[in-house]
């Protein structure tokens, strides 16, 4: 668990346990996703309730990063990004298709221009 686990009240922990018990898989990304499409939660929840179920489910987050990845790598929908930018995972396995894709993400989504650079920036080389 990460450092800041107790931040987060056990109801959260209760309920992305309870999602993914419901939907018999480790990936809720898009389940997530379509709930704040549906108005049912924040972009800003989805990615709480994501960075919980990393820890809750039982690949350590693996079947899920990889759709966070394929969102960045698809840079189709501005929520979709949204998300996965803000997952506590850097986007995309390596930092040299994380910054191709990144500056190009920067350039066609200005709102996410911010989150691009931070990436680039933070992420250690190798």
């Amino acid at each position: 668990m990460s450092e800041h686990d107790a931040d987060f009240p056990d109801e959260l922990f209760d309920a992305v346990d309870d999602l993914i018990e419901a939907y018999g898989a480790d990936d809720i990304a898009e389940i997530v996703f379509q709930a704040v499409a549906a108005g049912r939660a924040t972009a800003g929840q989805a990615v709480v309730f994501l960075n919980v179920a990393v820890w809750s489910g039982t690949d350590n987050g693996s079947s899920m990063k990889r759709t966070l990845d394929t969102w960045v790598r698809e840079a189709s929908d501005t929520v979709r990004l949204q998300i996965a930018l803000h997952h506590e995972a850097y986007p995309l396995p390596t930092r040299a298709e994380m910054i191709a894709k990144l500056v190009e993400i920067a350039f066609g989504f200005p709102e996410h221009r911010a989150i691009c650079e931070r990436h680039i920036a933070e992420r250690p080389a190798g």
